[in-house]
């Protein structure tokens, strides 16, 4: 009998599923490792996330305002806070600051970098340390977000009353500012349908920063009834710093003061105006006296003979019209001359006899050639006929002579042949009668004492003779030629091409007059003011402040026919104007912008952010067609000098001589239809009327339709202000924010 034996299988199995357990265990506890590493990592990827973000904040930000240029900070790191189980966050380092322009604008960006370092130990016991980068990109705030700012909401222009508030009609699209106190009428509230921001410091000097008159907190409230009001710090005002970048960057610069400050020569100012067109624009100067403007001074011309002609020691002139130096007369280069005596002849090359009773002791006399390459000057000593010349002895140390614009000692001296002028700097003078409008109270609102100088935003004035140089019936506008060949030309009209940059117009020393159609990128800027010898008076120092008047609808080339500009959801325009006036923004007296009561059209369309460094926005309205107002029989009463007297005599001209034609108690000229900014010192009056200086209604000047051009958002002007904190740093907002995979590169 054969006997079967089972084969067993129990002993197999057992070892097959200890094994399967066993790869399960591994891959269990393999994976549970894993996680908890990666937990690890993770955790220490967020803790030098965070400290980065530490850094950016703590360092980047707050230097960024400061910095001049590439900057690196803390390349050895600092250590930051602790986590939630108490133990070391990490360390930020290596923060990097840097500036650049941003693409197609004159306006910088800022950015700052920061790296976060923390570190975790592996199961393994290896220490790990994880680096995380991020960045931030900030961009200045400019004076063109606003539409509407005042550094104090007072008046400023002629006739101030010294009170101004917001009414009824006063409808403000945009963001508005004062550094100031807020006024509001008791006959009517504004409308705000922006932020409005008042400040801390006004709220700390006045005890409060809004006179609320016949309104209440709920102007401020939005159509969901949140309030738009907010306390900000103080902006600095007026924004010299950023002011002088445009100007330093300017390029095409006009200059205004060739004819200020010259020896032996009465001072002369120089008018510009800027005339947009497309592809660019066209640019004239005229030259110009501020009255008072006195008669002529002792001046005589002459031909230069060469003392060496003659002898040493003596004093005679034998050729006509004609003038040396004398005894010795010699000339030596680095040195000058070595002359003890001035020898004229008894008439100058145009005939008028020399009077030596006009060269008293003392007189100051200078001695130039036409072309100004040589200027010679001294002190009179005496003056005697001498046959049939006159000589004038130099008083000893006085005299000097010098090259332009270096001063002493001369390379070079007088050319024999060459025309020369003598002028007596200190001869008495009256007033030319021939000069119209020759009073110092049609021009001047200060006392006139020598030391008391014009105010920004007080009486100015740009309709000089140049303007009026076509005579009746004809102006800049209706014959243009006639004013563009004027004798008072001293740079003819000239294009300059707008080319494919942002431009920079500075006006040096000077007004200007703007209008046009706008194609491009521009920023116009002046001076705050330049001082000037009085035409009547040589020892006494007066200003003429940096305006810009507005004598036509300046607009962009693709703006809409009421003005209004393209809004940047509509597509936009690449076109922006900059108006950044040292003194005043004016809108002149002229036919286009609606003079004698629009009698020849009416309004003007302003497409530019205006902001006035000194004075404020204004019209013009001191020279009116009022019958009552139109001149100013009171110039010392309480409200100064209202009004200089020409009114009747413009648009067109008509001559001192004859009767002015006046439109009664109406010179109202229609709107001002802006779509811009508006920045001023202070509030500029565009109409007046009852009650006040100007004792009638409707008055004179405009209604107001101003309107944010929101272009100004994404590009500002070349050059525009930007805004600064009172402790002089630029204020920033954030442009963009994220994590960096290196220096400089961002996700």
């Amino acid at each position: 009998m054969r006997k079967i034996f089972n084969q067993g299988s129990a002993a197999p199995l057992a070892l097959l599923f200890t094994l399967v357990s066993m790869f399960f265990t591994t891959a269990y506890l393999k994976n549970s490792f894993n996680q908890s590493a990666m937990e690890k990592y993770r955790y220490t990827e967020w803790k030098a996330l965070y400290a980065a973000e530490a850094g950016l904040n703590d360092v980047g930000i707050v230097v960024l305002p400061y910095i001049t240029s590439d900057t690196l900070l803390l390349s050895n790191g600092v250590s930051y806070g602790k986590d939630e189980k108490d133990q070391p966050i990490g360390i930020y380092k290596d923060i990097a600051c840097s500036t650049q322009l941003i693409p197609n604008t004159t306006r910088k960006e800022y950015k700052a970098y920061s790296t976060g370092v923390a570190e975790y130990i592996t199961p393994s016991g290896t220490p790990v340390a994880i680096e995380r980068r991020v960045f931030t990109s900030m961009v200045p705030q400019g004076f063109e977000e606003f539409m509407y700012f005042t550094n104090e909401e007072l008046p400023i222009g002629p006739g101030n009353t010294g009170t101004v508030n917001f009414g009824a009609s006063d409808n403000l699209e945009g963001k508005v500012h004062t550094n100031g106190v807020i006024t509001f009428s008791q006959y009517g509230c504004p409308e705000f349908s922006g932020e409005v921001n008042i400040t801390s410091e006004a709220i700390e000097q006045n005890g409060n920063a809004i006179n609320w008159g016949g309104c209440s907190d709920n102007v401020f409230d939005d159509d969901d009834g949140n309030t738009i009001l907010d306390t900000v710090s103080q902006i600095i005002f007026p924004p010299d710093n950023s002011a002088e970048q445009a100007r330093q960057n300017a390029t095409k610069t006009f200059t205004a003061d060739d004819k200020l400050f010259r020896s032996g020569k009465k001072d002369t100012m120089i008018m510009t105006e800027i005339n947009f067109v497309s592809g660019g624009y066209w640019a004239t100067q005229w030259w110009y006296n501020i009255p008072p403007v006195g008669t002529p001074p002792a001046e005589y011309e002459f031909t230069w003979v060469d003392p060496a002609n003659y002898d040493e020691t003596s004093l005679a002139l034998d050729q006509l019209n004609s003038a040396r130096f004398a005894i010795s007369g010699s000339f030596e280069t680095g040195v000058g001359y070595d002359a003890s005596w001035l020898i004229l002849s008894g008439s100058d090359l145009n005939g008028a006899l020399v009077n030596p009773d006009l060269f008293e002791v003392g007189d100051d006399v200078s001695v130039i050639n036409d072309a100004g390459t040589v200027v010679s000057g001294f002190e009179v000593f005496n003056c005697i006929p001498f046959g049939d010349n006159v000589a004038i002895r130099i008083t000893d140390g006085s005299f000097f002579t010098a090259n332009p614009p270096n001063g002493p000692p001369p390379l070079f001296g007088f050319t024999g042949g060459e025309r020369i002028t003598v002028t007596n700097l200190d001869a008495p003078t009256g007033l030319d009668e021939d000069f119209e409008w020759n009073s110092y109270y049609k021009y001047h609102d200060h006392p006139d004492n020598g030391v008391d100088f014009c105010e920004a935003g007080r009486i100015q004035h740009f309709d000089f003779n140049y303007w009026v140089a076509g005579g009746s019936s004809c102006d800049i506008f209706n014959c243009p030629d006639e004013i563009y060949t004027s004798e008072y030309v001293h740079m003819s009209r000239t294009f300059y091409p707008r080319g494919n940059s942002p431009q920079v117009i500075y006006i040096k020393k000077g007004q200007v007059l703007v209008r046009g159609v706008v194609d491009g990128q521009f920023t116009i800027v002046t001076d705050d003011f330049a001082e000037y010898r009085r035409h009547d008076d040589n020892d006494k120092i007066d200003r003429v402040w940096g305006n810009i008047w507005l004598i036509d609808d300046v607009v962009f080339d693709d703006s809409y026919g009421n003005g209004a500009v393209i809004h940047p959801e509509d597509g936009g325009t690449d076109n922006v104007l900059g108006l950044i006036s040292g003194g005043s923004v004016i809108i002149a007296n002229t036919r286009p912008n609606g003079a004698r009561g629009g009698q020849y059209g009416s309004s003007i369309k302003i497409n530019a952010a205006v902001l006035a460094m000194n004075g404020g926005f204004l019209s013009h309205y001191w020279q009116n067609t009022l019958q009552a107002y139109h001149d100013d029989p009171n110039p010392l009463d309480q409200y100064g000098i209202i009004a200089d007297g020409r009114g009747g005599h413009r648009n067109h001209y008509r001559s001192e001589e004859s009767n002015g034609v006046y439109t009664g108690n109406d010179d109202i000229r229609g709107y001002v239809n802006l779509w811009g900014s508006v920045v001023q010192f202070r509030r500029g009056y565009m109409k007046r009327n009852y009650p006040g200086p100007y004792n009638v209604s409707p008055g004179v000047g405009y209604d107001k339709n101003y309107n944010y051009d929101w272009n100004l958002k994404l590009r500002p002007p070349p050059y525009f202000p930007d805004l600064e904190s009172t402790n002089n740093t630029i204020i920033l907002k954030m442009a963009s924010y994220g994590e960096a995979n290196t220096i400089n590169e961002e996700e």
